[in-house]
């Protein structure tokens, strides 16, 4: 676990841009969903990420 080097910011958002594709959500649903804890459970920051750059 040492040498963990995940990206989870890009992670978050290319579950963002799945999630838009997928089921046509709005932001707020998509940040929604990646930070409940019956969703993806990213970090507030980590989908605020993805929310930012979604249309990037």
């Amino acid at each position: 676990m040492d040498h963990l080097d995940a990206d989870y910011k890009s992670n978050a958002l290319a579950k963002a841009k799945s999630y838009q594709k997928l089921f046509n959500k709005s932001k707020s649903a998509i940040y929604d969903q990646l930070v409940s804890p019956y969703g993806e459970e990213f970090t507030e920051e980590e989908a605020q990420y993805a929310i930012d750059h979604l249309d990037d």
